[in-house]
């Protein structure tokens, strides 16, 4: 069995950040299935010609070998509107192409052409742009979208918009939820975006959480634990949710716990003036980007995620879990996840004010972390891992059809 499986001309990844390791995920699920996996790095440059070459960033495919057939590049064609009428009218019939200017036929015959040729059974588009190219194309065999997010949603909590930006965002939402209807099948990590796809209007839609290799725990020998933030500044949930968590917790924390100590785990490169300046603390550590996360995931060390809002998924808490950290986190970024469970493998707050209270409970009571940070693991092992999640995507993709 032959897959297209259409990604963002980026690093595919389990480590580099949230969105690689939902690629690594499903590529190494595909892999797991015995499909031949032929990689298609999508390049979204505003370029005016389409071509696939074998022009791979090498970088980009160090970790999945053995999880492709075969790998190369394509570079889109966008063609621009060519007057005012034309493009009132696309916005009116047509917002895929009003939005989005890679939706054109110079794109759609290179697709078709490499399906044939192939001889592509089925299309995996990962993320929201790579699956608009794929559903307006044309393709004619099913297209699963794995879905990481609504942009729709998202957008509005990263900034107040203007009238012309509300205008865009209602255009790329009629986008949005016409791409959930009539892809053939629609897989996502977030259990309450999977129901709201469902209630969007397309029934083939499947909740597999994210995967990871199961990794060997380190002795924790301090007694003292340390508090944990991972995630590059790069992802929303990541930059606002820490710098929140400074600007409401941090202050209160360090008089409640003189000697705490905050990590700050990932690239600070898209961190905003004002976080940078609150990092500025004797008691804050920033390390950076790390490959390798085992020496600085101690278990039963407390992992925060401060994000306040039920979007898209939360792809460190499987992580967290995997390290037999103590999850606490506020109760929407968690709803994401069914498995994570309130007093019995995390510790879920209302708000970042009763955040606090835990985090100080937490940090006095080795005992609960222990116990916490133990289920966190058994949890990890029962229900995030590849052997765990084969045979429900199996089961998906032979109901679309689709024999692994």
């Amino acid at each position: 069995m032959n897959v297209l499986f259409l990604v963002n001309n980026t690093k595919i990844s389990p480590n580099a950040n949230g969105g690689a390791s939902v690629y690594f995920s499903h590529l190494q699920l595909l892999a797991r299935l015995n499909y031949k996996n032929h990689v298609l790095f999508v390049d979204f440059k505003d370029k005016p010609e389409a071509e696939i070459s074998s022009e791979v960033n090498s970088e980009y495919i160090q970790e999945i070998q053995g999880f492709y057939t075969k790998i190369n590049h394509f570079q889109v064609a966008q063609v621009h509107p060519k007057g005012m009428f034309d493009r009132i009218k696309k916005a009116i019939f047509a917002p895929e192409k009003f939005e989005y200017f890679f939706v054109n036929s110079k794109n759609e015959q290179i697709l078709k052409e490499y399906i044939s040729k192939h001889k592509i059974n089925l299309v995996w588009a990962e993320w929201r742009w790579t699956a608009i190219l794929a559903n307006y194309s044309n393709l004619n065999i099913p297209i699963v979208y794995a879905h990481h997010d609504w942009e729709f949603k998202l957008r509005k909590l990263k900034s107040k918009l203007s009238l012309l930006q509300k205008f865009h965002l209602q255009q790329k939402k009629r986008v949005e939820l016409e791409l959930v209807k009539n892809v053939s099948g629609c897989v996502s990590a977030s259990y309450t975006e999977t129901q709201e796809i469902k209630d969007y209007g397309n029934p083939n839609a499947v909740y597999i959480p994210l995967t990871y290799r199961e990794v060997e725990l380190v002795e924790h020998t301090e007694e003292a634990p340390t508090i944990v933030h991972l995630g590059g500044m790069g992802t929303t949930a990541n930059r606002i949710g820490l710098e929140r968590f400074l600007e409401v917790c941090w202050n209160e924390l360090k008089a409640k716990i003189p000697n705490v100590k905050l990590k700050v785990i990932g690239n600070l490169k898209y961190a905003s003036e004002s976080l940078k300046k609150r990092l500025e603390d004797a008691q804050i550590q920033c390390l950076g980007f790390v490959e390798d996360l085992t020496p600085e995931l101690k278990p039963y060390d407390i992992h925060i995620i401060p994000w306040e809002y039920n979007t898209g998924t939360r792809t460190r808490i499987p992580l967290v879990f995997n390290y037999a950290q103590v999850l606490v986190c506020t109760k929407e970024a968690a709803s994401c996840y069914p498995e994570v469970i309130h007093d019995q493998n995390s510790i879920l707050s209302n708000d970042l004010q009763q955040m606090i209270k835990q985090l100080v409970d937490l940090y006095n009571n080795r005992e609960k972390r222990i116990f916490i940070g133990d289920n966190a693991r058994k949890t990890f092992i029962e229900n995030f891992t590849v052997n765990e999640q084969l045979e429900k995507l199996k089961g998906f993709l032979e109901a679309l059809n689709v024999k692994c």
